[in-house]
């Protein structure tokens, strides 16, 4: 990542208000996982005209730092809503159950990168952070992964690169698939691709959902992403970027358990929605 590309700007003052009880029950006691308690936000993509970079990730809260993107060498990107995509995630995801559900939403929360490079000439997609994001608060997913591949780095508050330990960090069912959660063949493999990188890839050709996740151990000022494809045609990954309350790493606690408990509460709403089927370009 090069640092002289320039300072970046945070959004400007916002508020989130978000306020969970945890309410005492006469009959019985729940034991809740530390991750359990708390909400996540997806940051949202726009584009920026002015500077060296193409597009800015912005969260309404403004604890959780801002970013800005740079693409290169891809053969087309655009950002998209999960809605009229027909693609995103549920709570019966991991991804959905730590930082939300959001198959539904209207905002631009993906970033689609289309290349045809192999790995000898591979697109890039280079993320900023205004400030460093602490440990544990954040999740970078990227999904339709099949026939291409993705290569991940990252650099802590000092510019150092995060061991591929620390980049997985704390997350759990690094790789499902989110267009049928029961499909455990139809995923990819998230493991380290050296000492400093993290590489998701290896599901089958042509299928649908096929999503990887990390959840870094270790404060990130800056990722980049290297995307190749294994078969010279056109192959698009959608790159999610998430942040949750910070501090969790050092829990313990598993990302694929979740509860939330309600003020006053006995109810919990859950819902399921029927991801629509598609395919990438």
């Amino acid at each position: 990542m090069d640092p002289s590309k320039g300072l970046i700007m945070t959004s400007a003052s916002r508020s989130i208000g978000a306020i969970f009880g945890l309410a005492a029950i006469t009959t019985f006691s729940i034991a809740l996982p530390a991750s359990a308690a708390t909400t996540g936000e997806w940051g949202v993509y726009s584009t920026v005209t002015d500077g060296p970079y193409s597009l800015a990730i912005d969260f309404d809260d403004s604890s959780r730092p801002d970013a800005l993107v740079d693409i290169s060498d891809d053969n087309d990107s655009e950002i998209l809503a999960p809605n009229a995509e027909g693609e995103g995630f549920t709570a019966a995801d991991p991804v959905g159950a730590l930082v939300g559900a959001n198959s539904s939403s209207t905002e631009n929360l993906f970033l689609k990168v289309e290349t045809t490079a192999d790995n000898n000439n591979s697109a890039f997609v280079e993320i900023q952070f205004a400030s460093p994001v602490p440990a544990g608060q954040l999740v970078l997913a990227i999904s339709d992964i099949d026939s291409d591949n993705a290569v991940i780095t990252m650099e802590d508050e000092n510019g150092d690169d995060l061991t591929a330990v620390q980049i997985i960090g704390t997350a759990t069912e690094t790789g499902f698939n989110w267009d049928d959660p029961t499909n455990t063949d139809d995923v990819p493999v998230v493991s380290a691709a050296g000492a400093t990188s993290v590489a998701m890839g290896d599901a089958p050709d042509g299928t649908d959902g096929s999503t990887g996740w990390v959840r870094p151990g270790a404060a990130v000022s800056a990722i980049t992403i290297q995307i190749s494809t294994e078969d010279n045609q056109i192959s698009a990954e959608r790159i999610w970027v998430g942040q949750v309350a910070e501090g969790l790493a050092a829990t313990g606690a598993d990302d694929s358990l979740y509860l939330v408990a309600l003020a006053g509460g006995a109810a919990i709403a859950t819902g399921g929605i029927v991801a629509l089927r598609r395919r990438q370009a």
